[in-house]
């Protein structure tokens, strides 16, 4: 499913009508007829309930007069306010002078379903104080009232479809049925939590119209496609062997998180490269896990001719979680760097970066000339500040979208910047940037340990033959998932990292039933 900028959208309505003879009536048409099906197919049974259609003056407000024409047939209640021309028209009777703003009230009050059909993607000014003043009304009802839904349609009124700004007037909705595809700023604050529930409806477009737009939201559909299949004579073999580079004494959480990640993601075999000193500790919790026994900090050559000699046959290494940022670990990372590099592509397996991996390579200068081609690095906004030598990354807002294709490009790397709604940027062989965005925001994953989870997660994908950008993705939509499903065992706070290991799994068969 891709995502569009409103110049793309525009543009994509006008390719319609030019080269396919999709009128503008005609795409409305097809628009209004799918938002009122998803409506019904969300709030049940609309017979005998009340609707209160607010309609615009443009576009928006024409969408909305086919849901409500489909509303009225299927035996919905329908009343529709013409903001413009401040008419109210009621079950078929229209209400004209004094009466007006009282019917309006009475129509608002008595409503189980408000729909807001006012502005589209087109708002380019702030909203009038009656606009403000009438959305004002209807979210003092949804206050008011828990059984009312708020139902936007394309997108809440107010709200910049590029930036996911918000006019002061905007209010949030529960559910946004969106026409044609997602707009870049739903995936952006402050508007991302302006949408509740989003759904996509049709306007008609042929899909080989979309084939040139390089920006996707992650879905069931999308995903199902990237996680490898199971075929029946598969052993361990199957579904390779990753490495992981992690952990130390004050943070020997680290690799035991990302390893049963890994395992949990369907990889065959996991492997933990630890010391002496750390064996017990991960032994004695990670029964499934085998270990390369690595020799101590202070012999780092003999730490990475072992780690040599032991990596044949892994297709994936994941490099950083937990391992401190001494001057020894610093070192010791380099060497690692400069083994990989000189191997040829068909022995080298795939590097993810992470934490203190991206911590130490942040104090060097042009450190991303020591990445072998096809690494993953997953920062999160910090990280990511520190990569880019003190810049302020945001955690939420548009201009991360823009700093991850540009580095994603300058770093040669397939980049994954976390937060609310995570990116995945990559550069593909023809030089153009392709780029994933995740809509399954959580606040229950800010928690320590989460990003572990997903570093290993995305080994395990790499261990199983999936490439960099398809393992990226597939492993922070099921990342994000498995929280989901923690979240609505025992809500938003209180989540531990360790909680997700048992529903990765269970995320994964989810997605071949969805």
């Amino acid at each position: 499913m891709h995502i569009v900028t409103i110049e793309e959208m525009r543009e994509l309505e006008s390719r319609a009508d030019r080269d396919y003879g999709l009128t503008s009536p005609i795409l409305m048409e097809t628009a209004g007829r799918s938002a009122a099906e998803l409506l019904v197919r969300e709030t049940g049974p609309v017979s005998g309930q009340e609707f209160l259609l607010l309609i615009g003056p443009g576009n928006n407000g024409g969408d909305g007069l086919v849901v409500a024409r489909y509303l009225e047939r299927w035996g919905a209640l329908v009343s529709l306010y013409y903001w413009k021309d401040r008419r109210l028209v009621s079950h078929g009777e229209e209400v004209a002078g004094e009466q007006t703003e009282a019917r309006l009230e009475q129509a608002i009050q008595s409503a189980s379903v408000i729909l807001d059909a006012l502005l589209g993607i087109g708002r380019a000014r702030p909203l009038s104080d009656d606009m403000r003043a009438l959305l004002r009304r209807v979210h003092e009802e949804r206050e008011r009232r828990e059984t009312l839904r708020v139902v936007a349609i394309d997108l809440p009124t107010g709200m910049n479809a590029d930036t996911g700004e918000v006019d002061p007037g905007t209010i949030p909705v529960d559910m946004t049925i969106t026409l044609a595809c997602p707009k870049q700023g739903f995936f952006f604050f402050p508007g991302r939590g302006y949408l509740g529930q989003l759904l996509v409806g049709s306007i008609g477009l042929p899909p080989e119209m979309e084939s040139h737009l390089q920006t996707e939201m992650l879905t069931a559909q999308l995903v199902r496609q990237l996680v490898p299949a199971r075929p029946l004579e598969s052993n361990k073999g199957t579904f390779g062997k990753t490495m992981l580079l992690c952990g130390s004494p004050p943070y020997p959480g680290s690799a035991f998180l990302a390893g049963s990640a890994a395992a949990r993601s369907g990889t065959g075999l996991v492997t933990l490269a630890v010391s002496e000193q750390m064996l017990p500790i991960y032994a004695s919790s990670f029964h499934e896990a085998t270990f390369l026994l690595l020799p101590t900090e202070e012999e780092n050559l003999k730490r990475v001719n072992t780690l040599m000699e032991n990596l044949e046959g892994y297709r994936s290494l994941l490099l950083g979680p937990g391992m401190g940022q001494s001057s020894l670990t610093r070192e010791f990372i380099l060497h690692v760097l400069e083994y990989l590099r000189s191997l040829p592509v068909r022995q080298r397996p795939r590097l993810i970066v992470d934490a203190d991996g991206l911590n130490n390579l942040s104090a060097l200068e042009n450190w991303w000339t020591l990445l072998p081609p096809d690494t993953v690095i997953t920062p999160h906004p910090g990280e990511m500040g520190r990569l880019c030598k003190g810049i302020k990354v945001s955690g939420g807002t548009l201009e991360r979208l823009e700093l991850t294709r540009e580095k994603a490009r300058e770093w040669g790397v397939t980049l994954l910047l976390k937060g609310a709604c995570t990116l995945i940027a990559h550069v593909d062989d023809a030089g153009d940037i392709h780029t994933r965005i995740n809509w399954k925001a959580n606040p229950a994953l800010a928690t320590a340990g989460t990003g572990d989870v997903l570093a290993g997660m995305i080994a395990g994908f790499l261990a199983q033959g999936v490439q960099p950008f398809d393992a990226a993705s597939a492993a922070v939509y099921l990342h994000a998932s498995a929280g989901e499903r923690v979240s609505a065992e025992i809500g938003q706070a209180g989540l531990l990292a360790s909680d997700l290991l048992p529903q990765i799994p269970r995320a994964l068969r989810d997605l071949s039933q969805e």
